[in-house]
């Protein structure tokens, strides 16, 4: 057991993919309750989807001081503060008595949560070398994992003490986890008593040689994250988003509409993301081993983009033929994920990557306050999601092509000279 918990890759990426997975099931057992919200507060469809999307612009107040936060104090502490406080919000929505309190709620939450993917990945850039770094990031695999055991457990515990207990029952964990998150996480590995004296050398060797190769800041920090990298990525990023949240927080209801209960519907929404936690494993392990980041993220959107087209085209005929769709397009999308943000961070100096990834991310999570307006309202229109879909296979189509825009930085070509052995990683199962 001491040797396990002295494995940088079970103590740092496995606590810091818990904890996201905590973060990303306080963020999205909403969807669960939508039933419930709409039948005792009397709100429509359009209504609960702005209430929701106030997440994302509650998001964005804090992602550039959070993200500079991050780099220039304590991406350990940061998130200790964040994690503390969305757990407590999370719970009070249980409160909630009208759709005023309900998007003040959520603009909260929104606060509460910002910055806390650009400070995981900011831990994870001090642990893990650029050989191995799309493969931990995969603690970002929170969000699928989440989605997929929370629509479940969510769905379960709506049906035993209804919507608002869920909220309180889910928000428990992520409160103790703080404990585990303040005794097993170092901002750096130079102050990990816990690591042994071989491992730390070769590592932070590795790591220094890899910083003499960065970009090298020049003025202030501000300037240098106006980056043509990040600010193309970030609009990539809310164009995908648009996408996946907009579909994400209403694919419970869109089950239900095909006649099956709330509780079942839990249960089959898990199934694109299992398939993205694989997906996910695949292209991030392709990606370290090519040392290839540009296609594995260019290809990825596309595809993803075209399937959930065909969702919008076919998938409501039938739903096996929905969620074989959906299940691809989502796995697509999160398989890129650890690539997205490999990208982000190494277009900026090192001191800069929390505030670039906090504008990327920032940018992108308008997407959580567009998508669910866009698919409520083109619902409430229409009857149905095909015409959602459809719109979300397209911004999806135009995400990829964008991406065309970006160069990768020439330190991530196969040709980069291979890094000192280090302690290998786990199984990703037992990481995850």
């Amino acid at each position: 057991m001491k040797s396990i918990l002295h494995n940088r890759w079970v103590r740092i990426q496995g606590v810091a993919t818990v904890l996201y997975i905590f973060a990303q099931i306080d963020k999205a057992n909403i969807a669960v309750a939508f039933p419930g919200i709409s039948a005792e507060l009397g709100l429509t469809s359009g209504a609960i989807g702005f209430a929701v999307g106030m997440f994302a612009w509650g998001y964005l107040v804090l992602q550039i001081p959070v993200g500079r936060m991050t780099s220039a104090w304590s991406a350990k502490g940061t998130i200790l503060i964040l994690c503390a406080a969305w757990s407590i919000v999370s719970a009070s929505t249980a409160l909630v008595q009208t759709e005023t309190q309900l998007i003040i709620n959520r603009f909260v939450l929104g606060m509460s949560e910002g910055g806390i993917l650009p400070a995981v990945v900011v831990v994870m850039r001090a642990w893990f070398t650029q050989q191995e770094r799309a493969r931990a990031n995969l603690a970002l695999l929170g969000t699928p994992i989440a989605l997929m055991i929370g629509n479940a457990l969510c769905g379960f515990a709506v049906s035993i003490v209804g919507w608002r207990l869920m909220f309180v029952v889910t928000a428990v964990p992520s409160l103790l986890w703080c404990l585990v998150w303040w005794w097993a996480i170092e901002d750096d590995p130079r102050n990990a008593a816990w690591l042994d004296a071989d491992t730390k050398q070769k590592l932070v060797a590795t790591l220094n040689a890899e910083a003499r190769q960065m970009p090298v800041a020049r003025g202030h920090w501000f300037k240098t994250i106006w980056h043509p990298t990040v600010l193309i990525l970030a609009l990539y990023n809310l164009l995908g988003l648009t996408a996946l949240w907009g579909l994400t927080f209403w694919l419970p209801s869109l089950i239900v509409d095909e006649g099956r209960a709330i509780g079942m519907a839990g249960f089959l929404s898990a199934i694109p993301y299992a398939v993205s936690i694989a997906m996910a494993c695949i292209i991030s392990a392709s990606s370290d081993r090519m040392q290839e980041r540009r296609w594995h993220l260019i290809i990825p959107t596309v595809l993803a983009g075209a399937f959930m087209t065909v969702a919008g085209f076919f998938g409501q005929v039938h739903v096996t033929l929905l969620l074989i769709c959906i299940s691809l397009s989502f796995g697509l999308w999160f398989g890129r994920i650890t690539v997205y943000w490999i990208m982000v961070a190494d277009a900026v100096p090192k001191g800069s990557a929390g505030a670039a990834m906090a504008i990327a991310n920032g940018v992108g999570n308008l997407g959580g306050f567009l998508g669910p307006w866009m698919f409520g309202l083109l619902r409430g229109q229409s009857g149905g999601f095909n015409s959602s879909m459809m719109v979300g296979g397209g911004l999806y189509i135009m995400a990829g092509l964008l991406a065309l825009f970006v160069q990768a930085r020439p330190g991530n070509s196969a040709k980069q000279e291979a890094a000192p052995e280090l302690t290998a990683p786990v199984h990703a199962s037992t990481a995850l």
